[in-house]
């Protein structure tokens, strides 16, 4: 025989494996069954016996083992190899661990808050006193209604012309 059809020194381990489940599960081959008879108990033919229980827990409880033992194989191996690639991997530059900040027009982050905020400064502007930077100043609405309720509109009387306001000096236009 020649060296590359020799089998290996593990050639035999599967079969003695499959023989040793074979005596663990106490299979033993069934002898020959006279045929049933087509009698009163058994009119067609069928078969008179059950599954063997046995057996059949033998082989689920193999599979579920086999099924298990896969799971834990994978996730080992995946730890296994996601740790070796995070030893092989070069840390991160300091640009590649910047924060990135998308181009506006953004999107708001806490929108309830910004309307709030919004609601409020309208709010203020609309119930208090200000100098606005022309000059003027700005009152509360509801002072500004007291202030014009009850007084005409028109202070020179229902009938007379209104005079038109004089520009003052140096041509500017009135306000």
């Amino acid at each position: 025989m020649s060296d590359e059809t020799r089998p290996g020194p593990f050639a035999l381990l599967p079969a003695l494996a499959a023989a040793g489940l074979l005596r663990l599960s106490g299979f033993k081959p069934a002898p020959p069954r006279p045929e049933p008879d087509a009698g009163p108990h058994n009119p067609e033919g069928f078969e008179e016996e059950d599954v063997d229980v046995r057996r059949t827990a033998f082989v689920v409880v193999g599979l579920a083992g086999s099924v298990a033992a896969a799971i834990v194989a994978v996730g080992l191996m995946m730890h296994l190899f996601g740790a070796w690639n995070v030893a092989n991997r070069l840390p991160l530059t300091p640009q590649q661990s910047a924060r990135v900040q998308p181009p506006p027009p953004n999107l708001q982050g806490a929108p309830y808050e910004d309307l709030a905020r919004h609601e409020a400064r309208e709010a203020a502007q609309l119930t208090t006193y200000a100098l606005l930077p022309d000059g003027r100043a700005r009152i509360p609405v509801e002072r500004a209604m007291r202030l014009i309720a009850g007084t005409p509109l028109d202070p020179a009387g229902a009938g007379a012309p209104v005079p038109a306001p004089l520009p003052p000096a140096g041509g500017a236009p009135a306000r």
